[in-house]
């Protein structure tokens, strides 16, 4: 009997190692498949039941990552049939997660479930002045959604702390903010949105609450009065009561400075917290006026600018969660998660609780107690952790989850959860396409994967949680730290969404412009005209313009004083061009925003003009300051990371720079977030804004042009190729700021572009016959040395720049004595680290003196020259540093323009 026994145990395991080995085999080529797709690991194959020309295969969750499309899953199934029958005929179906692959395919393929959709009510605020709507864009829609995490309180350390580790001069906590900030939510809220926020979104620092009982009322009207404690944009919040009286189109008129805008707030919802309205600029020259058409006893506050956390001691904007939404006045039972024990966990887990408030009690969750705002969908922006060697890219990663907190599969009104994986889908789909086509053609597509991430798992509304790169991986963030790369994954992000919402509404979509390009004014008598050229974009065929709006600003002087005013509502135009008769004496600034029914682009950069009263000349401002980038890395072996005094060219003003990066040893392993290893970060200039190219250097030059009686107008390099218009200025000042030639390989070319180069050919014709006529010229910028050696076109700098390249970093304490003939004797400092006021000056060059010019003044330090002056035929003054960032800018502006005209 034990024999027998003995006989058909050796016979079952023989048979279930021959079953195995086919499992195994399909598990390989599934691997090989799958991965071929995306960066998902490895699939298991648990068991196969075939019954006939029938296969069922149970694998793990691997296969349930993939978005797959029906001719891809069809490709699929042949491949399966062929190792399981040995043909392609079988009928084979594929489980994963608990689902058959069917149900999982991209649905962008394929017409989405339609959600339902309550009547449409009034938004949470509206801009009643815009002169645009977005009948194809997000017009109505509310979106939760937050940048990763922030500076919180950890009641295990007994400390203020960021939640991730300081790597490559940046923190999670912010670096996933200066996505959303200056990105994703205005391009959001550009094509019609209303975005909330558990996050502070104001960097303004100063900030001044009015309460009710500082507030008056006037014909029903409830007037909140402020003066500002100094000039600045403040976002203008309002804390209102819940009442029976609230109206959904309550009136709102913001004055600020010289302007009046107008709002529309659905009082019958968001009581009981701060509610975004908009941002303005103030001056504490001018009164701030907020008049609410509500009665005084539902109006509890008005708040206007961010300000700091009186706990934290820190700006608002840099907290977590947590403690922005107790400021918010949320709950605790939403913020305490943990029950008191644990403070870091409270910070991530009442985002997505703050969503299910915000939603409960309106048409998509009547039965939740809230403030009744019908958020559309929520999503948090992260960035992940993981180190890989060589120049390989750890991408990205979306996570949904098919079951709430109550393990229910279904959103309120009972569309399925799967509408958080068509979202998650939509999204992670746009991302790594653009990111391929634009940037990285070996951008690593990860798992779309359903897990249960607080932030994915708790919001009642079709959600996700985006893992955009690895912030511990050099190569990701080569990337990740260029402002370029910035807007386009943000830009891929809103186009996602756009397109979810559109499709599971079944509604047609158009996505907004790309900002205008080469825009230039001109002054013609007392008429001033402005030009302009649409940017196309290749990957997006509903994104071209239909209109366009220009936005104006205007400086003017009374009794002596200078009145700065406010940008205007906008004027719709619908060509390229505007032109309108100016008032002599007052400065104007225009921006430009190109137009669809999908909403608007960003602004243009910043161009002006100026008619003086009786002008001894005209002056044309040329801003050849274009460029935006990362800071420079360098690779070797055993060391690498980001140079020494090598600051990124930030887009704007910038959150996210901490300080530089200290520890350059690729061998550095990680201990704690304080000890990172690899990669670590000092943190001197945390909590600090950073000013970059802010695209609006011509204003600083024209004020003072103004002063000393000149007329002036700007423009984009991009239209210096018309000579005659050069032939009417006086001067030329051309602004080079960090313009450097960069190297651009996108996939779809075989050869690499150029980018930002300073001298470009229309460029150097165009001053080449400038100077050959005796025109004058000023020329400034950090790189105009280097730049100059590399165009090696000798006409232009024999006869224009009269100067040749010495050496980089001519100076490290920024202090330079000009000291020439017909110049007055200056002592000239300029900022060389990251500040909040200008953009720095780091890397100043040294030139020497060629053609007949003469050394303008030295570096006090390092004793190289510090720029060359030419007076003759034509006139020229050339400074190899950042003119703008000069402390006494005005003063050795105005010498400089003494010595080119007079």
């Amino acid at each position: 009997m034990r024999k027998k026994y003995l006989t058909l145990v050796i016979f079952l395991c023989v048979s279930l190692q021959i079953y195995a080995l086919p499992m195994q085999s399909l598990a390989d080529s599934l691997t090989i498949y799958a991965n071929s797709k995306a960066d998902v690991g490895k699939v298991a194959v648990k068991r196969i039941r075939t019954s006939g020309n029938h296969a069922k295969i149970y694998t793990d969750k691997t296969l349930s990552t993939l978005s797959l499309s029906p001719s891809e899953l069809r490709e699929l199934r042949r491949k399966v049939s062929v190792q399981v029958f040995g043909n392609t005929g079988g009928d084979i179906q594929l489980y994963s997660d608990g689902y058959e692959l069917g149900e999982l395919v991209s649905l962008r393929y394929r017409t989405l479930p339609k959600v339902h959709t309550p009547a449409a009510v009034q938004p949470l605020v509206r801009n009643i002045d815009l002169p645009y709507q977005c009948p194809e864009g997000l017009d109505g829609r509310h979106i939760a959604l937050w940048g990763s995490h922030g500076w919180y309180y950890n009641n295990q350390l007994d400390r203020w702390l960021w939640q991730r580790a300081r790597l490559w001069t940046t923190v999670e906590d912010l670096f996933t903010s200066s996505y959303t900030m200056p990105y994703l939510v205005p391009m959001l809220e550009n094509a019609g949105a209303v975005v909330l926020q558990p996050r502070e979104r104001d960097t303004q620092k100063q900030m001044v609450i009015i309460d009710s009982t500082a507030m008056h009322q006037q014909n029903g009207t409830t007037v909140a009065e402020t003066i500002v404690p100094e000039e600045g944009e403040y976002a203008v919040y309002i804390w209102y009561n819940r009442s029976k009286q609230a109206q959904s189109r309550t009136h709102i008129d913001i004055e600020h400075k010289d302007r009046t805008t107008r709002y529309q707030l659905n009082m019958q919802m968001g009581a009981g917290t701060w509610v975004y309205i908009g941002k303005h600029a103030f001056s504490p020259q001018q009164t701030a006026r907020i008049a609410i058409h509500a009665p005084k006893e539902l109006i509890c506050a008005v708040r206007l600018g961010g300000g700091i956390d009186t706990t934290a001691n820190v700006p608002r904007f840099a907290v977590g969660a947590s403690s922005y939404l107790h400021f918010a006045g949320v709950p605790d039972s939403i913020l305490d998660y943990s029950k008191g024990e644990n403070t870091y966990i409270n910070d991530y887990a009442c985002r997505g609780q703050w969503v299910n408030y915000l939603l409960g009690g309106s048409q998509l969750a009547p039965k939740d107690d809230g403030l009744s705002i019908p958020i559309d969908l929520s999503m948090g922006l992260h960035s992940d952790a993981g180190v890989r060697g060589g120049d390989s890219i750890i991408g990205t990663l979306l996570i949904y989850y098919d079951r709430d907190d109550n393990k229910s599969r279904n959103l309120p009104l009972g569309d399925s959860r799967l509408h958080c994986r068509y979202l998650a889908d939509y999204v992670q789909t746009q991302v790594v396409e653009d990111m391929r086509a634009l940037y990285a053609p070996n951008w690593n597509r990860r798992a779309l994967k359903n897990a249960g991430y607080a932030e994915a798992r708790q919001p009642r509304v079709p959600s996700f949680l985006l893992e955009m790169l690895s912030h511990q991986n050099l190569n990701d963030m080569r990337l990740g730290l260029d402002p370029k790369v910035k807007f386009s994954v943000s830009r891929a992000i809103y186009k996602g969404i756009l397109k979810y919402l559109s499709a599971s509404r079944g509604a047609a979509y158009a996505v907004q412009p790309l900002p205008i390009q080469a825009m230039g004014v001109s002054l013609a008598g007392d008429s001033i005209c402005l030009r302009w050229q649409p940017q196309d974009d290749p990957l997006e065929p509903t994104a071209a313009p239909q209109y366009y709006i220009v936005y104006t600003r205007q400086t003017r002087t009374v009794n002596g004083q200078t009145i700065a005013g406010d940008w205007s509502n906008g004027t719709r135009v619908n060509g390229t061009r505007y032109a309108f008769v100016a008032e002599r004496g007052i400065r104007y600034d225009f921006r430009v925003v190109a137009g669809n029914k999908g909403g608007v682009s960003l602004p243009s950069e910043t161009h002006c003009a100026y008619i003086a009263p009786k002008p001894k000349g005209s002056v044309l401002i040329v801003n050849n300051f274009t460029r935006v980038a990362a800071p420079e890395f360098f690779v070797d072996s055993l060391y690498a990371g980001i140079l020494p005094q090598s600051y990124a060219v930030q887009d704007g003003y910038d959150i996210s720079f901490l300080g530089e990066q200290y520890d350059h040893l690729r061998s550095s392993e990680w201990q704690s977030d304080d000890n990172c290893g690899w990669g670590a970060s000092y943190a001197d200039h945390q909590f600090a804004l950073t000013a970059g190219n802010t695209h609006d250097y011509p204003i600083l030059h024209g004020r003072v042009l103004s002063d000393l009686g000149y007329s002036y107008c700007s423009c984009s390099s991009a239209l210096m190729e018309d000579t005659t218009v050069l032939s009417r200025h006086t001067m030329i000042d051309l602004i080079c700021g960090k313009q450097r030639t960069c190297i651009h390989q996108p996939s779809m070319a075989d050869t690499p572009d150029t980018l930002y180069e300073t001298f470009p050919a229309p460029l150097r014709a165009a001053l080449t016959h400038y100077a050959q006529h005796g025109g004058s010229l000023l020329l400034s910028g950090m790189y105009i040395g280097s730049e100059a050696a590399a165009c090696k076109d000798k006409a232009f700098t024999d006869h224009v720049l009269r100067y040749t390249y010495r050496g980089d970093h001519a100076t490290r304490n920024g202090t330079a004595l000009i000291s020439c003939a017909d110049l007055p004797v200056q002592f000239v400092r300029f900022s060389t680290q990251p500040n909040a006021q200008i953009i720095c000056c780091e890397n100043a060059q040294g030139i020497l003196p060629a053609r007949g010019s003469v050394p303008l003044g030295t570096y006090t330090d390092s004793g190289m020259n510090a720029g060359v002056a030419f007076h003759g035929d034509c006139r020229l003054i050339a400074l190899p540093f950042i003119l703008e960032s000069a402390d006494d800018f005005a003063t050795l502006y105005t010498n400089c323009v003494h010595y080119l005209i007079n």
